[in-house]
Parts: C-alpha cells; structure tokens; sequence
C-alpha cells in the first residue's frame, strides 16, 4: 500500500482529503499543517508521496517541495491548490512537483493526480492552464526504434509516457476523445503492453526516461 504525507494548514480541508485517500486505498501515514511541520513528518516517514498545498502559514509550499524533492527524490509530490496560473504551476514543476491540481477539482482527479505520480507519470489536472499542457517538450526521439508505430501513434506513445490522460491528449492534438482511445488501443497492441501503466514503462525505458 502506498504510503502519502497530506499538507494543508485549513483543517476541514486537510482531513477531507485524508478520508478521500484512505478510502482510495492509500496509506496516510502523517499530516501537517504548516511547512516546518511538513519538512520534519515527510523527512521521517519518507513516504511514496505528498500531497502539499502552496499557501503555508510559515514558508511557501514552493519552498518546502524544492527542499524536500531534492532531499528525497524518491518520493512523488502533487500540489493541490486554489492557485491556477500558468506562472505558479510553471514554479511548482521546477520546484520539483509532478502533478499539479486545484482544490476545485473532483475527487477523481485528486486520486487520478496520485495515482499518476506513484506510477511516475507527470498529472496536470483539468483546473491548469491549458497552454502549459500545449507547451510541453516533446521526448526525444528514441521511439523511432520502437517497431510498427505510425507517426501519430509514436506522437500518442510520447503523451502516455508523460501521463497524459486521453482528453489531454485529444485536446493537444486537436482529435476527438474516441480517436484518441482507438489510437491508445492500437499503440498499447503494438508495444506488446498490458495495460496503459505497462506502456508508460515502456515508453519511459525506450526514451531513457
């Protein structure tokens, strides 16, 4: 069972959420309520991820994941936060994050958000801007070596190793979300992959990622 710290100065909110993990089948093995609370229960507990919220009554939950990320570059970190512009989402990543979701998103994409992260995908929920999504980099090309891929089935290979889920993808590509589903059946078929987890490994070992 994966074991996740919660960060989150607003107690309501902060135990919400705890609940919504633990019945996702999550582990939460601490909480925390400001940054120095943060810093000393992940730093013991190390666990498989954080879920951490940027507005921190005594440091910035930017700082804290940059300080706890580059200490423990095992553990995943998702921000969950009521802040949705392109520049703050941008400093989160570099921070060290990888996932980013708003506190307005379903409980589906928070467990969607953590479940990414444990899976090593990147997870930008439906709350961030879309042009950072647009503004992505694509992975080089160490797919061309993968057999049988078409250009846009390799084009689709690359989004589901970075996490994408299908409406990402269909919106980047600027297909509808069941062309997107068939070219994910026919990409998973020829990667030999069991499910869409198996492809993002193997994409992420073809590419070095």
């Amino acid at each position: 069972m994966s074991s996740l710290v919660v960060v989150d100065d607003h107690p309501l909110f902060r135990k919400g959420l705890v609940a919504l993990l633990e019945a996702s089948g999550f582990d939460v093995v601490a909480e925390a309520a400001s940054a120095a609370e943060a810093v000393d229960v992940v730093m013991s507990r190390r666990p498989d991820a954080v879920l951490i919220d940027l507005g921190l009554p005594d440091r910035s939950g930017l700082a804290v994941t940059a300080q706890l990320s580059a200490a423990l570059p095992a553990t995943r970190f998702v921000v969950i936060t009521m802040y949705d512009d392109a520049d703050t989402v941008r400093r989160a990543l570099d921070a060290g994050a990888t996932a980013y979701v708003t506190k307005d998103a379903s409980p589906d994409q928070v467990v969607a958000a953590v479940q990414a992260v444990l899976m090593g995908a990147q997870w930008l929920g439906s709350g961030v801007p879309r042009p950072l999504l647009d503004a992505a980099t694509p992975m080089s090309g160490a797919l061309d070596d993968l057999p049988g891929l078409t250009p846009r089935e390799r084009s689709i290979a690359e989004l589901i190793g970075k996490g994408l889920p299908n409406e990402a993808i269909a919106e980047r590509l600027g297909v509808s979300r069941k062309t997107v589903a068939n070219y994910v059946s026919n990409v998973l078929l020829k990667l030999g992959a069991e499910d869409r987890l198996d492809a993002v490994r193997i994409v992420r070992n073809a590419t070095g990622g």
